[in-house]
């Protein structure tokens, strides 16, 4: 027979094999041999030996541009490092949506000049198409009329001073002008961008295209002054925030060889730290106020409270903070470093299902506590049953996920070194681990006037949650090795026997001495008691109430301890499904 050996180290220097044989692998569930034989893959992996060291190299990631396109997605965040500089990943994707395109595709405004192409089609008594450049000295040269100066004219204006043309020599003949090549041009991007330097564009170019060519503005540079510069004079100022915040586009001057564009320093960058639906730190002009930087952010958030606004300043080398008059933040004028800090509500919202007048989706704030949520709701229908009230929250579920993925995990490891061999039944309870959903199920109080009396046990609520409130059931569950799993109608002060002997009795492979019971309100009792040969009868120390799940765990080699941990989340997850089960068939009625 095969043998599939495996090693690991018990004390240093000292090598151990174990062996697992390739029947006892075949024997275990599908699910678990998978793991199992990835565990033995992963230790091989990580005992092979290593002969180069670790390479120094890391890959260089964009964070700042990841968190402004997550904050963009997702304005609500809270969460989102808001350090980052309006305007810094603008020119992140400028090469794909900015760059004009090889093949013109011009409006008749493009003015022409030296290096553009027309091509010229005439249709008529004269049939007949010229490629025209367009010369040094500013004309097209067409045969039998002979030059026609275009360079400064716009398209649409060459168009027709062509075709006028045209028609003074010939009769019966219809002109077609298109520009089928746009000229390169050289300008110079001087000042504060990432690299300045020459660059060649065509013709169709304009300032936003150049800087882009660029990479973009650096962290000195100003992105509210950015000069273009023609024969020693200003012809345009560019402000991006005018573009791209107010949409109020001044990108139609064509850019002409020679031309200058140059990024000059930023004046002041001020941080809108809080309270505002764009949360950044943003570039202003000398003179704005801290109304202006409001704008900029895109307005106040509406989870906002304008009546706790700060305003923290740097004067001498100290750190000046000063709560203001929210009206007064337009007269306030703002200076390079400042920062405007607006105070938040962190709003959540929470999910109420089942037996109250209202249920549906309800906001919270921190310190929302429960009761104010089931009043909110309506209360409780008469139907209602707060002892099986329900809360599940996301927190918890996360913990009690990695808690059953590690005990799992540790079962694999035995299996894999050897440690423990577990039979038949063992191998299934292990298979349904793995394959339970971990509840986040919260033990809580949910009758009100309990709650009205003693406000400290309100439980606290958190965003995500959800609560379920049963309705009034006459029916105890039983599950598990019994020979009918299933509902048992309540009886006052029967036993856990007797509905377990209503639901057919144990099978064989039942567990008699290590009983389950959870009560409505999610407290799990272990009737784990040492019966010797036979049944001892102790189930009168156990009440049992209407909706409580009595579970029959299956005998297995696993010892009391370890029976223990992978029964909990097994018969936890039962629970979650029968309370959920019952809330949505009562409202579907």
């Amino acid at each position: 027979m095969k043998k599939i050996l495996l090693f690991f180290f018990i004390l240093p220097l000292i090598l151990t094999s174990q062996e697992i044989s390739e029947a006892y692998l075949e024997s275990l569930p599908a699910s678990v041999k998978e793991d199992v034989l990835k565990g033995i893959d992963d230790r091989d992996n990580k005992n092979k030996p290593v002969y180069r060291r670790p390479s120094t190299m890391i890959k260089k990631d964009n964070t700042e541009f990841a968190q402004y396109k997550e904050f963009q997605d997702s304005k609500n965040e809270k969460n989102l490092d808001t350090n980052i500089r309006f305007g810094k990943s603008i020119f992140e994707s400028v090469q794909s949506s900015f760059m004009p395109i090889n093949e013109p595709n011009l409006d008749g405004s493009y003015i022409l000049d030296f290096g553009d192409v027309l091509e010229v089609q005439l249709i008529g008594q004269k049939d007949k198409i010229e490629e025209l450049p367009i010369n040094r000295d500013g004309s097209i040269s067409v045969t039998e009329i002979g030059k026609i100066y275009v360079a400064g004219l716009s398209l649409d204006s060459a168009s027709k001073l062509i075709k006028f043309k045209i028609k003074e020599i010939f009769i019966g003949v219809d002109a077609f002008v298109s520009l089928i090549n746009v000229r390169d041009i050289q300008i110079l991007i001087s000042g504060n961008a990432y690299k300045p330097g020459m660059y060649t564009l065509n013709g169709n170019s304009n300032v936003l295209h150049a800087i882009s060519m660029a990479g973009g503005v650096n962290d000195k540079g100003s992105y509210r002054e950015i000069n273009l510069i023609r024969n020693g004079q200003t012809l345009v100022t560019l402000d991006l925030y005018d573009v791209f915040i107010n949409g109020n586009s001044n990108l139609s001057a064509n850019l002409r060889s020679g031309d200058t564009i140059h990024i000059t320093h930023y004046k002041n960058l001020v941080h809108a730290v809080s309270g505002v639906n764009r949360p950044m730190i943003y570039e202003l002009k000398d003179g704005e106020t801290f109304n202006d930087l409001v704008y900029y952010a895109n307005g106040i958030s509406s989870s906002a409270n304008i009546k706790k606004t700060l305003i923290e300043k740097i004067e001498d080398g100290e750190v000046i903070a000063n709560y203001v008059n929210f009206q007064d933040l337009a007269s306030l004028v703002v200076r390079d470093n400042d920062s405007l800090f607006i105070e938040e509500l962190l709003f959540g919202k929470v999910e109420i299902k089942g037996a109250v007048k209202m249920p549906g989706y309800y906001k919270i704030i921190e310190d929302t506590k429960l009761s104010s949520i089931l009043k909110r709701a309506g209360g409780y229908k008469k139907s209602a049953y707060p002892f099986g009230g329900y809360l599940e929250n996301k927190r918890t579920a996360k913990l009690n996920q990695e808690a059953k993925d590690k005990l799992y995990n540790n079962f694999i490891k035995d299996l894999i070194t050897g440690f423990e061999i577990l039979d038949e039944s063992a191998l299934s309870i292990l298979e349904s681990l793995k394959e339970t959903d971990s509840s986040g199920r919260v033990m809580a109080e949910f009758d009100l006037d309990v709650l009205e009396l003693n406000p400290d046990i309100d439980t606290r609520l958190e965003n995500g949650d959800v609560i379920l409130i049963p309705y009034v059931t006459e029916q105890v569950y039983v599950y598990g090795e019994t020979n009918k799993q299933g509902t048992v109608k309540y009886v006052p002060g029967k036993s856990p026997s007797y509905y377990i002997n209503n639901a057919g009795g144990y099978l064989k492979t039942a567990n008699k001495s290590g009983l389950y019971i959870i009560h409505p309100n999610g407290e799990t009792l272990s009737l784990n008691k040492s019966v010797g040969t036979r049944f001892v009868s102790y189930d009168s120390e156990f009440s049992v109430y209407p909706g409580s799940i009595i579970y029959v765990p299956q005998k297995s080699n696993l010892n009391v301890a370890k029976s223990a941990s992978v029964w909990a989340p097994i018969i936890s997850s039962v629970a979650t499904s029968i309370t959920a089960l019952s809330v949505l068939n009562n409202n579907s009625n």
